[in-house]
C-alpha cells in the first residue's frame, strides 16, 4: 500500500509500501480513520497463494469505491452518496462476507451498489489489487489513522462501540498488516501516520436557579480537566474539560448533577467532542421543572467552546424556538436577505457574530422615527409572496410574534417590534399598469418617490403621500391622505383588490366580488390587522396637463434670529383657510395643509405685559392677569399653506389674491413651481415641507446671511433631512365638518405654551400642527353608498389636526449623553405634545391611524367602525391566535 507524502503542523507522513500478505479473504473487517479533500487509493491488500485480494479507494466526487477478489467472482461495490472527501475525519468500515459488502461511514450504514463479475482469466483481476509507481494519480492524497484488517465480521454495535469510544479498543497498526490479530502481539513497532491532538471543551455554565448542583459521576482518569463538584447557584462559571492524547479523534464526556437541596432536580451534561467540528455536540437535560439550553459559540477541530443556560425563563423557549426558526427559512431565504446579531450554523451548532454582522443588524433595526430603538429577533427581507408564506408559517410554528414593514414610517415603531421577527417588505417594490384599465399592482414595499415618478412618465397618478419615503402599505391601509385628498379623496378610495396572506398562510385575492367586507377593512382600516398584503390593485387617474404647487407664507422668520415678523394675526388665517376648503368654487385647489407653528408663552407674556405696563418682574397675579388677558385674536404665529393647483398661474394668482390678498391676508412670501415637469421626476418634487421642516435650511440660510448678507433662494432646492429619519413624536385630532367655530380659541392655545421653549428651533427642535383638508369635492359629491365603500371614518370632518414634534439627532445625541439643557428643551417638548393629545378643543374628535400615538386607545382611531372591523377580523383573517397583531391593531 501506498500513501502520497503529506505535509501538516503536526505530522508528515512519509510512503509506506505494504507487503503482500498470505491468508484468504472469506471474511474480514477494514476500518480506518481518515481525511482528505481530494481521494485516492486508500487500501489494498493481496494474497498471491489463493489469488485473493480486496482494495478500496475515494473518487473524486467522494463516493467510496471498493473491488474484492474470491477465487470464483470478483465483487465491486460503489457507495450511491458521495462527498466523503470534505477535509474532515471519518471512520471508514467495510465488512464482508458470504460475498456481501456492508459499508459504514462514522458506524452508520450507507447504501451501495453491488456488481458479480465472474472469473474468466487467471491472474488479470489479481493483478488490479496490485498498486506501483505508474499509479501515481490514484495514490491517496490525504491523513489515515489506526488502518486496521480484521478476519471477522464486525456487528453493527462493535462498529458502533468503535466509533465511540475508539480509545478503548486494542489498534492493530502494526508494520505488517495480518489478518490475524494475534499475531499482533509478536510484531514489532506500530506505525501511527498522525500525531494525536489533544482536545478540549471549554463550558460557560449560567446557573440562574436557587440551586447548587452536586456530581454525581466520578473522575475519569482519561481527561486531564473535569467538571466541578459544585456548580453553585445564581452564578456564571467557566469550566474546562480537557482530554489526554488517548482520547483520539473524539472522546465522550458525561456527567450527572443533582441539586443538594432537593433529590428530584438533576441534570445530565453530555459532551462529544471530534476533530470534525460540525459533530461536536454539548447535550443538557434536565427535568421539567428547569428549562435548559446550550448554545455553541466555537467549534473547531481542537476547541469546543459552548454555553450552558439553567433557568426556569422563559425568554430561553423564545430563544429556542427563534433557532429553529432560524433553521427553516434558511432552506428558502438567501442569506443576506436574513438579518439577526449573529450567523448560526445549524450543524455545528454554534452561533458566529462578527463587527460588520452587529453593525448590519443595528442599521437594519434603526427606525424611521430615530427616538425609538427596536431589536427585533431577526429581519428577513422577503422578495416574493412565497417567501412571505413562508417566514410567516415558520414563525407561528415556533410561536414567534411577528412584525412587518414596508416603508418602515410607523410613528410609534410598531413595524420593527422587540423580540419579533420582522417581516420586510422592502424588497417587493414591483409596479405593473394595465395600459386598457390604468389600474397599478403595485409591492407593498415600492415608496411613493418610485411610485409616482413610474405613474407621472405613462401620464398617470394616484391619491399620493406628500412624503417620498413613505410605503404604499401603510399608507393605504391606514387611510391615504395627501395633496390630492380634496379632488380624489383619501388614497384607500381607489383600492380595487389586494392579495393578502390570510392567518393559516394562505393567499387569497380579495375584491368587491371575494370578500368584499375584508377589502372594505384594508382600505384605511389600519394595518397588520387582517393579514400581510403582498400586492395593491390601485386605479389609476389622468396626470392633468396644469398642475403647480404653492406655498404661502405669513409672519415670516427673521433669517438671522429666527424670531418672528409678526404682520397677520394666526385667527384671521386659521378661519380663512377653513372658509377655502368649505367653499364649492376651490376646485382646482386639489389639496391642502396649513403649518401653523408654535409660541413660546414666555414670550407672549412678555409682549401683552408690555402692553400693559407691567414687567415679568412684578408679582405673579400680574403676570397671570397679562395671561388672562391674552388674545387670540390678535395672536401672531408663523403660518405657510401649502397646496396643489390643477390650472395655469394666472388662475392660481387670482385664487391667491381672491381668498387672501383683497380680504387682508396678503402671504408675506409666495412660492410657486410646476409639478411635474419633462426634466426633474415626479417623486423627486413632493413636498415634504407640508409635514416637515428643514434643519439644513434654516443652517444654510443663516451661513449664507453671515457670508454675502442676503438670504438664501429655495427655488429648486431639495432639502434632504426633510426626507431622512428623525426622532419626533405626534399625536392627532380631527375638526368637524364646519370647522372649529369656538374651538379656535383653544387651538390657539395650545400652540402657545410654556412647554415650547425660546431657541428651541434655532437647535432644530421644532414643534408645530399641520392641519390637512379632507373636505373638498370628493366627499362632498360621493353617494351614500359610496361613502360606505372603504373602512376610513372620517369622511364627514373637514381636517385633520395633527401636532409634531421633530428634532435633528444631533439633538437626540446630546439628549442620551444626558446633556441636560438639550434634554429639559426635548422633555418639554414632549410635555407639550401630551398636553395637546389632552387638549379640551371643541368641535373636534378621534385620530388619525397614520399619525399613531399608542397613548390613545385604538378604538378612537376607528370610531363607529371598531366594532365591525373587530368582527371582520374574526370572521375572515383565520388569525385565531392572534398572529396579526400590534399595540394599536384591531383586536
Amino acid at each position: 500500500m501506498k500513501h502520497k507524502p503529506t505535509s501538516t503542523k503536526e505530522t508528515s507522513v512519509t510512503e509506506i509500501v505494504l507487503p503482500i500478505g498470505t491468508c484468504p479473504l472469506d471474511i474480514f473487517t477494514f476500518q480506518c480513520w481518515l481525511k482528505t479533500t481530494h481521494g485516492g487509493h486508500i487500501y489494498q491488500y493481496a494474497s498471491e497463494p489463493t489469488q485473493t485480494g480486496f482494495s478500496v479507494q475515494i473518487n473524486s466526487l467522494g463516493h467510496i469505491e471498493c473491488a474484492i477478489n474470491t477465487t470464483l467472482l470478483r465483487i465491486e461495490a460503489i457507495s450511491t452518496l458521495g462527498g466523503l472527501n470534505d477535509d474532515h475525519w471519518h471512520l471508514l468500515s467495510i465488512c464482508y462476507q458470504y460475498n456481501e459488502i456492508k459499508c459504514y461511514i462514522d458506524s452508520e450504514i450507507t447504501h451501495i451498489q453491488q456488481q458479480h463479475i465472474p472469473l474468466i482469466t487467471d491472474g488479470a483481476s489479481y493483478s488490479d489489487f496490485l498498486l506501483s509507481n505508474k499509479h501515481i494519480d490514484a495514490i491517496f492524497d490525504g491523513s489515515i489513522i489506526d488502518t486496521t484488517l480484521l478476519n471477522r465480521c464486525l456487528s453493527d454495535a462493535e462498529i458502533f462501540d468503535y466509533y465511540q469510544y475508539p480509545y478503548q479498543q486494542k489498534v492493530i497498526t502494526e508494520n505488517n498488516l495480518h489478518i490475524y490479530q494475534k499475531r499482533h502481539s509478536d510484531h514489532g513497532e506500530t506505525v501511527n501516520f498522525i500525531k494525536p491532538k489533544r482536545q478540549e471543551v471549554m463550558l460557560i455554565i449560567f446557573n440562574d436557579t436557587e440551586y447548587d448542583f452536586k456530581k454525581l459521576t466520578p473522575s475519569s482518569n482519561l481527561f486531564l480537566k473535569q467538571l466541578p463538584n459544585i456548580i453553585p447557584a445564581n452564578e456564571r462559571c467557566a469550566y474546562i474539560i480537557e482530554s489526554s492524547n488517548e482520547c483520539w479523534p473524539h472522546f465522550i464526556y458525561q456527567v450527572d448533577y443533582i441539586a443538594s437541596e432537593c433529590i428530584d432536580i438533576k441534570i445530565s451534561v453530555d459532551i462529544f467532542k471530534s476533530l470534525t467540528p460540525y459533530r461536536s455536540t454539548v447535550h443538557i437535560n434536565a427535568v421539567d421543572e428547569l428549562e435548559s439550553d446550550c448554545l455553541i459559540n466555537q467549534s473547531t477541530e481542537t476547541r469546543l467552546s459552548a454555553e450552558i443556560r439553567i433557568s426556569e425563563n422563559t425568554v430561553i423557549t423564545q430563544a429556542k424556538h427563534f433557532m429553529h426558526f432560524l433553521n427553516e427559512v434558511r432552506s428558502y431565504i438567501r442569506a443576506e436577505n436574513i438579518i439577526t446579531n449573529g450567523r448560526y450554523y445549524s450543524e455545528q451548532q454554534f452561533l458566529v457574530s462578527t463587527g460588520k454582522q452587529m453593525i448590519n443588524y443595528q442599521l437594519a433595526c434603526q427606525l424611521f422615527n430615530r427616538r425609538l430603538q427596536k431589536r427585533p429577533l431577526a429581519i428577513i427581507k422577503c422578495t416574493s409572496t412565497h417567501d412571505v408564506k413562508v417566514v410567516y408559517k415558520a414563525a407561528i410554528d415556533y410561536n414567534l410574534p411577528i412584525s412587518v414593514r414596508s416603508g418602515g414610517h410607523d410613528h410609534e415603531g410598531e413595524s420593527g417590534q422587540t423580540n419579533t421577527i420582522v417581516i420586510d417588505l422592502s424588497n417587493m417594490d414591483s409596479i405593473e399598469i394595465d395600459p386598457i384599465s390604468g389600474i397599478a399592482a403595485i409591492g407593498p414595499g415600492t415608496t411613493i418617490a418610485t411610485l409616482t415618478t413610474a405613474l407621472a412618465k405613462k401620464g398617470l397618478m394616484i391619491p399620493h403621500s406628500t412624503t417620498a419615503t413613505v410605503g404604499i402599505s401603510g399608507f393605504i391601509m391606514g387611510g391615504g391622505w395627501g395633496p390630492w385628498c380634496r379632488k380624489y379623496g383619501m388614497c384607500c378610495e381607489s383600492l380595487l383588490q389586494a392579495e393578502i396572506v390570510l392567518g393559516i398562510g394562505e393567499t387569497q385575492v380579495i375584491s368587491a366580488a371575494n370578500k368584499p367586507e375584508l377589502l372594505w377593512a384594508l382600505k384605511g382600516g389600519g394595518g397588520l390587522s387582517y393579514g400581510i398584503v403582498t400586492r395593491f390593485f390601485v386605479q389609476t387617474f389622468p396626470l392633468p396637463p396644469n398642475l403647480l404647487k404653492f406655498e404661502l407664507e405669513w409672519n415670516c422668520y427673521q433669517p438671522e434670529t429666527q424670531t418672528l415678523i409678526e404682520t397677520t394675526p394666526t385667527m384671521r388665517l386659521l378661519e380663512r383657510w377653513e372658509e377655502t376648503i368649505n367653499a364649492d368654487n376651490t376646485s382646482c385647489l386639489l389639496g391642502t395643509n396649513l403649518k401653523i407653528q408654535t409660541k413660546s408663552l414666555a414670550s407672549t407674556m412678555a409682549e401683552a405685559c408690555s402692553k400693559q405696563g407691567a414687567e415679568l418682574t412684578q408679582e405673579p397675579n400680574r403676570i397671570g392677569t397679562c395671561i388672562t388677558d391674552f388674545d387670540p385674536n390678535s395672536i401672531k404665529h408663523n403660518c405657510v399653506m401649502y397646496g396643489h393647483w390643477e390650472g395655469n398661474l394666472a388662475s392660481l394668482d387670482y385664487f391667491i389674491n381672491s381668498q387672501f390678498s383683497e380680504v387682508g391676508l396678503k402671504p408675506d412670501r409666495i412660492r410657486i413651481e410646476p409639478l411635474g415637469g419633462l426634466t426633474q421626476a415626479y417623486g423627486e418634487q413632493l413636498m415634504e415641507s407640508w409635514n416637515r421642516e428643514s434643519f439644513q435650511y434654516l443652517q444654510q440660510s443663516q451661513a449664507a446671511l453671515q457670508a454675502w448678507g442676503q438670504n438664501l433662494q429655495m427655488k429648486g432646492v431639495k432639502w434632504q433631512d426633510l426626507s431622512q429619519p428623525a426622532p419626533h413624536r405626534v399625536t392627532s385630532r380631527l375638526a368637524d365638518q364646519t370647522g372649529l367655530k369656538t374651538g379656535h380659541i383653544n387651538l390657539l392655545e395650545s400652540l402657545t405654551s410654556t412647554q415650547t421653549l425660546e431657541g428651541n428651533r434655532q437647535l432644530g427642535l421644532f414643534t408645530y400642527v399641520t392641519l390637512n383638508a379632507i373636505a373638498g369635492d370628493f366627499y362632498r359629491k360621493i353617494s351614500e353608498s359610496q361613502q360606505k365603500q372603504s373602512a376610513f371614518p372620517y369622511k364627514e370632518k373637514a381636517y385633520i389636526i395633527q401636532y409634531q414634534a421633530w428634532w435633528n439627532a444631533e439633538l437626540e445625541e446630546k439628549a442620551q449623553l444626558h446633556d441636560n439643557s438639550v434634554y429639559t428643551r426635548i422633555n418639554r417638548a414632549l410635555d407639550w405634545i401630551d398636553a395637546c393629545r389632552d387638549a379640551d378643543i371643541p368641535n373636534t374628535s378621534g385620530a388619525f391611524i397614520s399619525y399613531k400615538d399608542k397613548t390613545i386607545p385604538t378604538a378612537v382611531y376607528f370610531a363607529q367602525h371598531y366594532a365591525q372591523l373587530q368582527r371582520i377580523k374574526g370572521a375572515y383573517c383565520q388569525d385565531p391566535l392572534n398572529h396579526f397583531r400590534s399595540r394599536k391593531s384591531i383586536i
